[in-house]
Parts: structure tokens; C-alpha cells; sequence
């Protein structure tokens, strides 16, 4: 029995041995510093070195819509040895030669912000480091050996030490305030899809079910404060954790950088490992009620189209985007974020309509919502999430009428996640249908097929009809009238029944100023340049549509409680 004993510790202490040696480990110390007095970080690395005395480290010199990120990049140099360095952009390397029998390279470089005045919606996503502060995402900030970038499957252990000025903050994608922190078992997706933040960072704690869910926020919001946005948020994360059943996330952050911006409203925001991260426009035009939009589509992605996979992208968006945006307007709606109700729900699927109906591609087969009109049409990239979410709508209420109010789309949203979670199955269009199926009395296909894949335009009427809904034919919907050369600001073409012509816009015109919203009811400004005159314009961009619109009314109000 002695022996047995000693040869099963001799074999776990062997695995362990084993395991640990197939872990690679690598540590990063990073510190503020300034070059030519300007605040960047250094960064030190330290990895195991390639016997071949060839060792190769990932590091994008495109990414994300950004181009020429090693600009950013300084001072590279070997700590631990001699050896040369060699930047390849087009091949998003850095290549390090060096001593065959050295065992760990330590290698160094900085990180210098590269563009110049205020940050702006496109600059946000390139390294911002500031004397108060820095915002980096890890793909821009962290190189990596080129095995383990192009081996996805392969994990392996990070370190981080960090050293900051006292009193500056560190939060990130894993973890809150850590000067020494240890990221175990992680791939290159899931650590290149981090955001780093630090400096004058307020960082406010949420529990939600024992986890830890934080807002990082700085700067002087002029339309909120920070204390409406935590409400928001944890409102937001509970409501969506408990729609699924699902609290297992023991961390989570938001963070928020503000931009200035004169004139209209942005924001824009990235969901990451364990984290959102949004840049906004810090003026007294932001709405409180976009950002409720903003963070209950992108935090229910944690979900759709993150745990319930789709099988291929642009042709399963419908549901990815579609479904999410349903899914938002109804969180919002039903538990009552920002006081929203029921006529909040329907003002939004109003609206759906109104965009879709009004779309040019509004009836364009699901075929043609491919990766190239997707990504250069801003009317194919919108056509999925308006479709969807109707179709989505359409689903709730034929699922809740024929089970007399027994099941919802809400339980077989849940079945997909169950069979992804336990099965790996993913949304194709075959399977979407087998499942709603099992919810419906008659066969989905045929619609399924005449709609969503052919694109035919759905009967609201009717089915505003068969669900008891009350409604209008009629509707006031969003439509400039105008186009303007995007190099030249001309007005080259113009409706002479809209709006902007009633008001005096001409074709010739040049731009010098505008304020649009997609929005019929907020008034457009302009500014135009005509014979050596500037003349301003006011008028809403807006005119009247021959669709079906929801009442808001106690009835409808009730139906979709």
C-alpha cells in the first residue's frame, strides 16, 4: 500500500511538474515616464527566448480602424542582452535576434500618444496617455511572442507590476487596483481584447450577487453625474443577469472617458473581456436615455452573439443585432430603467418601423446583407438590426398568444442558451426555426423564409390585428431631402418637396455648418455659403409616411406588459 501511495504522489507531483512547465509566463512592468517631456509609459517585458536565437513578438501596426500604430512605439531595446531588433509593420512583428543559449529575453520599449489636441471619437481607440491619465487597449499596449498570438488555443500566464505615481489609479479588464496583478490561463484573444486604464480614474464599486462590478469614470461630466450613471448601470447589469438566470461573472467594469464636442452628440463603446469600455461626448446635448440604449444593447452581447454563438456572421445578424436591439427596449420597458414603461416600448418599435419602412434597401434579400455592403453601407448595416428586431416582436407575441400567455420569446432565448452553454450549439437558420417551433402550433419556415431570408416586408397591419393591438396608418419619419458632396460640401441634389427646400437650401450651396439628428422631430441647423453670402437654415428633416404606427394607449399598454 506504501509503494501504491508514493507512485500516485510520484505521478501527481509529475502532472503538476508537467502542467506548469506547458504554462508559459510572461511579465510586463510598466511605469510613467517622460520622453522629451512628454508622458508615456515604459514598458519592460519579460519571456522565454527562442533556442533558435530568432525570437519573433506580435504587435498590430493596424487594428480596429486604426492605421500606423508603431508610430506610437520608441525606444526599443534589449535589457538582458545584445542582440538587434527589427520593426515589420506589414508583417506585425518585431523581430529580436539574440544569443542562442539565452533563456529569457527582457525587452523594452515606450509608448507615446501620437496624435495631437483633444481626443475624438477615431483617436480614442489609439494609445491616449495623458498627464492626468491613460486609456490603452492591450492589443496597442502589450506585445506578445508570435506562438502564442497566432496559436488561439494556446494559454498562458501574465503578470503585470505597476508602477504609478502614488494616488493614480489602476483599473482594467481584470482586475481593480492592483499594483501587482496575476491573470492566470488566458489566450491571445481574450487578453488583446482588454482595456488599461490609470491615473485620475474614479473608480466606483457595484455588488450584484456577491460579484464585483465597477464604473471607472473621469473627467467633469456636463449632463449627468457619476452617481446616475452607477444607478444606471447596476440597474442594467441586475435586470440582464437575472432575465438569464446567469450570475456567474465574478468581474466586470465599465469605463468612461469623455470627449469634447460643440456641436450634436456621440458615444461609442467596445465590449471586451470582462469589460465595456465607451468614449462620449462631454456636452449638454447627451441624453442620459442613449446611454440607458447604449449600454443595455452592448452588455446583452455578454449573451447574444457572445455565449449564444451565431454560425456565420453578416447572414445571422438579424438575430446577433436584431435580437439585441429587441431585447433592449424591452429590458429598459420592463424593468423600468430610468422610469421607462410600456409607451417607452412602443415609441421604439415605432420607430423601428419607421427607419425600416423607410429604408432603401428596406426589402433587400438577407443574401445581400454580405461583409462588403455590411461594412460600407450604412443602410445594409442597419438593415439586420431593424428586421430583427421586428421579427423578434412578431415572434414575442405570436409565442405568447398561442400558449395563451404561458411561454414568450423570453423562454426560448434561454433554450439557446442552455443548448450553447452545454451543447456548443450555435444559431443557424435550420435550427433557429427547430427550436421556435417547438413553442409555435404551425410551422415557422414558411414565414421565416418569405421574410427574413427573401426579405419581403412584413404585414404590420395584419398583425397588429391578430394580436389586438391598436394602431394608425401614418407616421412622421426622418428624411433629409438633400445630398451633399462629402469632398466639395455642395448640395448636389435636392428634393424640391422636403423640407430643406421649403426652407431655402439650393443645389450649389456650400455647407459651412450643420446639426442633424436622425431625428424628425429635432430641428436641423445649417450654415451655407451662396453667391459670397451666409445664409441659415431651420427646418426638420422629416416627411409624412403611409405606415402603421402603435398607439399608445391603456390597451396596447397592457397587451405588452
Amino acid at each position: 500500500m506504501k509503494k501504491l501511495i508514493l507512485i500516485l504522489i510520484s505521478v501527481w507531483i509529475t502532472a503538476v511538474s508537467c502542467s506548469s512547465e506547458k504554462t508559459e509566463k510572461l511579465t510586463y512592468e510598466v511605469s510613467s515616464v517622460l520622453k522629451d517631456s512628454i508622458p508615456s509609459l515604459k514598458i519592460r517585458a519579460s519571456f522565454k527566448a527562442d533556442p533558435t536565437g530568432f525570437t519573433r513578438l506580435f504587435f498590430q501596426d493596424n487594428a480596429w480602424g486604426q492605421e500606423k500604430l508603431y508610430d506610437c512605439l520608441s525606444d526599443l531595446k534589449l535589457v538582458s542582452e545584445h542582440g538587434s531588433i527589427v520593426q515589420k509593420r506589414d508583417s506585425n512583428l518585431i523581430e529580436i535576434t539574440h544569443p542562442k543559449d539565452l533563456k529569457e529575453i527582457v525587452f523594452e520599449y515606450t509608448l507615446t500618444q501620437d496624435t495631437k489636441g483633444p481626443i475624438n471619437t477615431e483617436t480614442t481607440y489609439r494609445p491616449v496617455i495623458q498627464p492626468e491619465y491613460f486609456h490603452l487597449y492591450s492589443h496597442n499596449m502589450f506585445m506578445l511572442p508570435r506562438h502564442l498570438a497566432e496559436d488561439k488555443s494556446e494559454l498562458f500566464d501574465v503578470q503585470i507590476n505597476w508602477d504609478l505615481p502614488e494616488g493614480h489609479a489602476v483599473h482594467n479588464s481584470f482586475g481593480s487596483n492592483e499594483r501587482v496583478q496575476k491573470i492566470s490561463d488566458i489566450d491571445e484573444e481574450r487578453f488583446h481584447s482588454a482595456v488599461f486604464t490609470g491615473g485620475d480614474f474614479r473608480i466606483h464599486p457595484i455588488e450584484i450577487e456577491n460579484n464585483k462590478v465597477y464604473l471607472a469614470s473621469r473627467g467633469d461630466w456636463i449632463a449627468f453625474k457619476d452617481k446616475d450613471m452607477v444607478d444606471l448601470l447596476s440597474k442594467t447589469i441586475r435586470a440582464q443577469r437575472n432575465f438569464w438566470n446567469d450570475h456567474s461573472q465574478e468581474y466586470f467594469t465599465v469605463t468612461m472617458i469623455p470627449f469634447p464636442q460643440e456641436n450634436g452628440s456621440s458615444f461609442q463603446g467596445t465590449g471586451l473581456t470582462n469589460s465595456f469600455a465607451t468614449s462620449i461626448s462631454n456636452n449638454d446635448l447627451i441624453q442620459v436615455e442613449g446611454l440607458a440604449m447604449l449600454f443595455n444593447h452592448e452588455l446583452m452581447h455578454n449573451w447574444i452573439g457572445h455565449s449564444i454563438y451565431i454560425s456565420k456572421e453578416e447572414q445571422h445578424y438579424w438575430f446577433s443585432e436584431g435580437f439585441t436591439d429587441y431585447y433592449t427596449i424591452k429590458n429598459i420597458s420592463k424593468n423600468r430603467i430610468l422610469d421607462k414603461d410600456e409607451a417607452f416600448f412602443i415609441q421604439e418599435i415605432n420607430n423601428i418601423i419607421r427607419l425600416l419602412y423607410t429604408s432603401p434597401v428596406k426589402d433587400a434579400p438577407n443574401s445581400e446583407i454580405n461583409y462588403d455592403n455590411f461594412w460600407s453601407s450604412r443602410d445594409y448595416e442597419k438593415l439586420p438590426y431593424r428586421r430583427g428586431a421586428l421579427f423578434a416582436f412578431y415572434l414575442d407575441l405570436k409565442i405568447q398568444r398561442e400558449s395563451d400567455g404561458e411561454h414568450s420569446l423570453d423562454d426560448l432565448m434561454r433554450d439557446f442558451l442552455k443548448n450553447a452553454v452545454e451543447e456548443d450549439k450555435r444559431i443557424d437558420h435550420s435550427y433557429f426555426i427547430e427550436m421556435a417551433n417547438k413553442y409555435l402550433k404551425e410551422d415557422l419556415k414558411p414565414f421565416f423564409e418569405e421574410h427574413m431570408v427573401e426579405g419581403k416586408l412584413f404585414d404590420l397591419g395584419a398583425i397588429f390585428d391578430e394580436n389586438g393591438l391598436e394602431y394608425k396608418n401614418g407616421a412622421k419619419a426622418f428624411y433629409k431631402g438633400y445630398k451633399i458632396d462629402p469632398e466639395t460640401h455642395k448640395v448636389v441634389s435636392l428634393d424640391e418637396s422636403s423640407n430643406a427646400y421649403k426652407a431655402g437650401m439650393r443645389i450649389g450651396d456650400r455647407v459651412v455648418y450643420r446639426s442633424v439628428y436622425s431625428n424628425p422631430d429635432i430641428e436641423a441647423e445649417f450654415k451655407v455659403v451662396r453667391d459670397k453670402k451666409e445664409i441659415e437654415l431651420k427646418f426638420y428633416p422629416a416627411k409624412e409616411v403611409d405606415i402603421p404606427q402603435l398607439l399608445i394607449t391603456d390597451t396596447n399598454k397592457k397587451q405588452l406588459q
